[in-house]
């Protein structure tokens, strides 16, 4: 079908929406796509955009053919994508997008998605800049620069089998060169995975062998040590009250060379493997109302170091713990009320771990008020010693429409300090008595988070956590806080304080306003900002948003720090700040239907 100057719109009323004024619109009803030549772009009857020739889709199926352009004015200038939409099958697409940035140069993304299985939605997401002008004058870097993610899950039978692999050409490629199209890693993400992993269940036992490793996205740090591989056999059994458990665990550690990590020597890293050999058990009764609850662990492990001038000798830490608890309940016509307070002791021995290496140790970043045999650290290079009495009181209410409150009051008595904590933070911290109190409502339109923990000895806050989302028929508005004292990585006396609030507000007319903004508290600095303005009704939509986003300056002047090059660290800070002002329309009835902006409200603290 050809048409002859003639006028396109899908809307009734053309002065509140938009019409195509052209020379030539041409249907091809067997490819269901058409092309548009010598185009006039009228919205409320204001010519917006004149062009040559644009092709478009007549049907809501996936079909061969380029997408809406996105255009964006960054602080590297104009920043323009051509997307094109392929369809390799009924299970499988691929999206190609040359790139062009003013201040950088020409690249291309891709991003390839497939089905396995219904459940799996597998991609290969591409970024590729054959060179860099920026990077060049920034930092001599002069060769291509890319990025890529792999993202792959299969099931056969009782095993399943995962990839999860990203890789970039330097750290900070992902900061200098953000993308809408590819999903490799959010602004916030501090490493790249690089695993391969299959597992499966037979009968009571588990097993997996795996190859774990990832690239770091900090420019001052190491890769880290590869995992290749770890094996895992695990076996549980259990009958009438007692539960045993037996886990073997055998990891070989790698080092990537060169190592560059400007906060820790080089000589720190040994390479070598670790066995782990793990026993439980537990057993749970009632005696009455009150539920008892009790377990036994028994730890041993041994490394074998390379270039080491003897082994070392395995090491076994065992650790007790009993609970006692009961829930009262009190069931009402408009609610349903319990109450569980709860009693528990907990004891790990200690046993001299400052000989072993740290291949995958990290402080776990939650709660002080640890939950009965949950260990102080991710890995088991340090298994810290413990021995404490927690008491807690839970209230849970859930009500006919649909609102759930949680309050929990806890406290904590420390009977001895721990060695190995202590070890760790290089600090030497008593015995404490903390308080802890965790609240939570939620309802269709609210919901409200907080959870603190206090120092009653030290007579400070340890951490706090706090979120409120309103979602109400015009208004989405959230604000999240998160506050963390005593991180490793920054030395023995520091602290995060981080705040954020997001506002999505419908105003009368089709109208909408975007803004938000994350702070650092403790410096007093932003670090991402945005403001955008939005319209829709029947047949039009349009975003047009700026944002900011800047990197925070931490202070690497104790602990760790000697190693830190500040004078790096603020040149870098000063080059990789960004700002960006970005557009987006969508015609009804022509174009797709785009959801960049939800990058913005996925990077936020609130889903951390």
């Amino acid at each position: 079908l050809i048409f002859k100057d003639a006028n396109l719109t899908s809307c009734l009323d053309t002065s509140d929406g938009w019409q195509i004024s052209a020379k030539t619109i041409a249907i091809n009803e067997k490819s269901k796509r058409g092309y548009i030549k010598n185009l006039s772009l009228k919205v409320k009857d204001n010519t917006l955009l004149k062009l040559p020739y644009l092709p478009f889709a007549v049907s809501t199926e996936r079909l061969n053919g380029f997408l809406e352009p996105d255009i964006g004015i960054t602080s590297d200038g104009l920043d323009i994508y051509l997307p094109y939409f392929f369809v390799l099958s009924e299970r499988s697409d691929i999206t190609i997008a040359p790139r062009a940035l003013k201040k950088r140069g020409l690249g291309l993304e891709t991003n390839y998605r497939y089905l396995t299985s219904a459940s799996a939605d597998n991609y290969l997401d591409l970024m590729f800049f054959s060179s860099d002008k920026e990077a060049k004058k920034n930092y001599a870097v002069d060769d291509s620069r890319w990025a890529f993610k792999w993202s792959d899950l299969r099931k056969f039978k009782n095993f399943v089998g995962k990839i999860n692999w990203s890789k970039s050409s330097d750290p900070m490629v992902l900061l200098d060169l953000p993308s809408n199209l590819t999903n490799i890693a959010t602004q916030r993400d501090h490493y790249l995975p690089q695993s391969i992993e299959v597992c499966g269940h037979i009968k009571n036992f588990y097993i997996s062998i795996a190859r774990q490793g990832y690239q770091s996205l900090n420019p001052f740090m190491t890769n880290g040590f590869i995992k290749k591989p770890e094996l895992n056999l695990s076996y549980l059994a259990s009958g009438g009250p007692l539960t045993f458990i037996g886990k073997i665990q055998y990891s070989d550690f790698n080092l990537e060379h060169p190592i560059n990590n400007l906060l820790i020597p080089s000589s720190n890293f040994k390479e070598g493997s670790r066995s782990i050999a793990e026993i439980e058990l537990s057993s749970k009764s009632n005696i009455g109302v009150v539920n008892f609850g009790m377990h036994g662990t028994l730890v041993s492990k041994k490394y074998n170091l390379a270039n080491a001038s003897s082994s070392q000798n395995s090491k076994s830490i065992s650790s007790f713990g009993i609970e006692a608890s009961t829930t009262l309940r009190r069931i009402l016509p408009s609610r349903l009320s319990l109450i569980t307070p709860s009693l528990s002791y907990e004891k790990t021995s200690y046993e001299d771990q400052t000989l072993d290496p740290i291949f995958d140790l990290h402080i776990k970043n939650s709660n002080y008020l640890h939950s009965p045999n949950q260990a102080l650290f991710f890995g088991k290079d340090r298994i810290a010693d413990q021995e404490y009495f927690l008491a807690k009181i839970k209230w849970r209410a859930r009500f006919q429409d649909k609102q759930t409150i949680l309050f929990q009051l806890s406290k904590k008595h420390e009977k001895e300090a721990s060695k190995v904590f202590n070890q760790i933070l290089g600090i030497n911290l008593d015995a404490d008595r903390q308080s802890g109190v965790k609240a939570q409502w939620d309802s269709p339109n609210l919901n409200a988070f907080m959870e603190a923990n206090y120092s009653d000895k030290r007579n400070e806050l340890n951490f706090a956590n706090t979120s409120f989302t309103l979602n109400l028929q015009e208004t989405q508005l959230s604000f999240s806080r998160k506050f963390r004292r005593q991180v490793p990585l920054l030395g023995p006396s520091n602290k995060l304080d981080y705040g954020e609030v997001t506002l999505d507000q419908t105003l009368v007319g089709g109208y909408k306003i975007l803004a938000g903004i994350s702070k650092d508290l403790a410096t007093q600095k932003n670090l991402a900002s945005y403001l955008g303005i939005g319209f829709e009704n029947c047949c039009f939509a349009f975003k047009l948003f700026a944002s900011d986003k800047r990197l925070s300056k931490y202070d690497f002047t104790n602990g760790a720090a000697p190693y830190a090059n500040n004078a790096a660290w603020e040149n870098m800070i000063s080059v990789e700040n960004k700002s960006r002002i970005n557009f987006e329309f969508e015609l009804k009835g022509i174009t797709g239907s785009k959801t960049q902006l939800n990058k913005f409200f996925s990077n936020a603290f609130a889903n951390f």
